[in-house]
């Protein structure tokens, strides 16, 4: 079911591709609950099972690659990494970022062939600079993504302090 449910998610981001991070953000959330509720090889497993589907359906799509590579796998290991000492939170976690953005960014357009950064020439500043305009990019995208931890974070908290109840009191 939480396969399925994660492919629905990717439906929605590979036919609206405004929403292809959205979706895979969409997916994360699920991803932490499974790793919540039922441990961390379940959720392995419905990553994985999410991730093929994805890649068979919507081969052409973002969508599946940024949920392999960062959302999918980041509720886990967010899990570990916030089991370290709390200094060492942050400073993971971007490197994690950096490190997944940049393999995103390369599979994206070495085995793809999507141009991850789109065209320049309409933009003067970064028509001569695209080495700037592609760093901004990348600094804006693993920003971004630390964002997107603190989402997980409220998301996490909400689903404890909420969710999670009303979940129980139905399964009663």
């Amino acid at each position: 079911m939480s396969i399925a449910l994660g492919v629905l998610f990717m439906t929605l981001g590979a036919f609206v591709e405004v929403l292809d991070l959205t979706a895979s953000a969409l997916c994360s959330c699920l991803m932490a609950f499974v790793f919540i509720e039922i441990g961390a090889k379940y959720a392995i497993a419905v990553w994985l099972g999410t991730t093929i589907l994805g890649a068979v359906f919507y081969t052409h799509s973002l969508v599946w690659v940024t949920f392999f590579l960062i959302f999918g796998i980041f509720p886990i290991l967010k899990a570990y990494i916030e089991k370290t000492k709390r200094p060492f939170w942050i400073p993971l976690k971007l490197a994690f970022f950096a490190i997944s953005a940049t393999v995103m960014i390369l599979v994206s357009e070495l085995l793809l062939g999507i141009p991850f950064f789109g065209d320049t020439s309409n933009m003067p500043l970064f028509e001569e600079n695209t080495w700037l305009f592609k760093l901004l990019v990348y600094i804006f995208l693993v920003a971004a993504l630390y964002v997107y931890d603190i989402f997980m974070t409220v998301m996490i908290r909400l689903y404890f302090t909420n969710i999670r109840k009303r979940i129980q009191s139905l399964l009663k």
